[in-house]
């Protein structure tokens, strides 16, 4: 900012001096402000060149003359810099749209579908390890008991293994009766059990990636002519007005502009993708947890369980006790039908959001830009 002491003389008072403060960003700058060219101003021998220039809406600047300029681009481009979502659709200049750039990245973490698991699986099959029948109510302490298995490998289809005849006495002889209740150990618990990961919606499981930029800079190429200018060292490119500036550019993040396009601070702008490491981790399911299987005892008068007494329902979880009646009947046969697997539940893992994202800094650009007209009056 530039200040500037102005004195104004009358005839009877003491001269007034007034001072104005000179913002290159306003929008109305005061007339102290603004250079005057001075009287001998058309005697510039490169005053005729300019106003050509001039005449067809542009103004000659100055190529970058600074040592390192050669790093630069050697063109002044229009340049517009503003809020990223007020960026203009497209260049208004001849020469079209060079980049189109942002700058402060907010890209939060990834947000990731919730992990949800399919209703667990299992196999069932087997039957109770042991099966008794006790010459005694169920409990009963010291009660004699012969087994009721079946045979070695038994799979659970109908036998009459271990069958006992009707009024059977244990032991023989006793008038105890043998059949007063029978014992059975659980089945085996289930195998190749499983819970596999329930997609989302999409198909895929994954998320949303969230990204905004808060400012813009749209580069405009400009058409140019060195002729109108009058000396080798001008360009004659496109008059902008505020919000835009004319920039030279350089790829890569820089510190220092060189002259005259030093009015203000690099700036450094990035591509709108960045550099991206946001996901989710895979969903899993754990182990599942509480699975049990059940099936059916049945129990028959006869050796080709055809006569069904009694049936009842077992399971993994653990054995039981059943009274037989009426007590002493014939034990003829037996079979365990109807396998089931009744699901435990899985708890689902993953989902998390890892990684982040950065801007690209491999494809950042710099820009260095003259002070601008801000209205054309």
């Amino acid at each position: 900012m530039t200040t500037i002491l102005a004195t104004a003389y009358g005839c009877s008072a003491p001269p007034d001096v007034g001072q104005w403060y000179c913002n290159p960003e306003t929008g109305f700058p005061s007339p102290q402000c603004i250079p005057d060219a001075g009287a001998d101003a058309d005697a510039s021998p490169d005053a005729e060149p300019q106003a050509a220039c001039e005449a067809q809406g542009g103004e000659c600047v100055k190529i970058p003359d600074d040592p390192q300029a050669g790093f630069w681009s050697p063109v002044p481009w229009a340049t517009w810099f503003g809020p990223a979502s007020d960026m203009p659709k497209k260049c208004p200049f001849v020469g079209g749209e060079q980049f189109r750039l942002y700058a402060g990245l907010t890209a939060p973490p990834m947000q990731c579908d919730a992990c949800e698991c399919r209703e667990a699986t299992g196999q069932c099959s087997g039957v109770p390890g042991e099966i008794t029948i006790g010459a005694g109510m169920c409990g009963a302490v010291g009660a004699p008991s012969l087994p009721f298995d079946g045979p070695g490998g038994w799979d659970g289809s109908c036998t009459n293994a271990n069958a006992l005849p009707a009024g059977a006495q244990c032991p023989p002889g006793s008038g105890v009766l043998c059949a007063q209740s029978i014992t059975f150990s659980a089945l085996p618990p289930p195998v190749n059990e499983k819970c596999d990961v329930k997609p989302s919606p999409i198909i895929k499981v994954g998320g949303t990636k969230s990204t905004e930029w808060e400012t813009g800079a749209l580069a405009c190429r400009s058409s140019l002519d060195t002729s109108l200018c009058g000396t080798g060292d001008q360009l004659c490119v496109p008059k902008v007005l505020y919000p835009h500036r004319q920039c030279i550019w350089r790829l890569g993040k820089h510190t220092k502009c060189p002259k005259p396009y030093d009015y203000e601070l690099p700036r450094t702008m990035y591509p709108f993708q960045p550099q991206e490491s946001r996901d989710c981790t895979a969903c899993t399911c754990g182990a599942p947890q509480g699975g049990t299987c059940g099936a059916t005892l049945r129990l028959f008068d006869d050796g080709a369980c055809s006569s069904e007494f009694m049936k009842r329902p077992i399971s993994s979880v653990g054995g039981a006790c059943d009274i037989i009646f009426p007590a002493g009947r014939a034990m003829g046969g037996k079979a365990v039908t109807d396998h089931a697997y009744i699901a435990g539940t899985c708890e689902a893992g993953g989902g998390e959001p890892i990684g982040e994202a950065v801007e690209d800094e491999e494809n950042a650009v710099t820009f260095c830009c003259r002070e601008s007209y801000i209205f054309d009056f």
